[in-house]
């Protein structure tokens, strides 16, 4: 029975295999100074999720506190469609 597909062609053509190696590697060191490099990339956001510790506190205390104050500073803000809020024990989350 004889073996068929690229791996078993590779296998016995250990030249064209070299070959292409070479190619890849060649290809990749000439394309490396083109690839964007960002130590931290900016992309479009459709959620943010915004989360404050507040120990020791219930969660009346944390939608006072915290909540609140969170939601009535960025509700003015254009583009924002939608403001969701949870007030738990210990710490509160906005996600805008």
């Amino acid at each position: 029975m004889q073996e068929r597909g690229i791996v078993a062609w590779m296998a016995g053509n250990p030249v064209a295999a070299n070959l292409l190696m070479l190619v890849i590697i060649v290809g990749g060191l000439a394309s490396v100074d083109s690839i964007t490099k960002e130590v931290y990339p900016t992309f479009p956001s459709e959620t943010i999720t915004i989360t404050v510790p507040y120990p020791g506190s219930s969660p009346e205390e944390v939608e006072e506190g915290i909540v609140r104050k969170i939601e009535e500073s960025i509700q003015d803000i254009v583009g924002i469609e939608e403001i969701r809020s949870q007030a738990l024990e210990g710490w509160g989350v906005v996600t805008v």
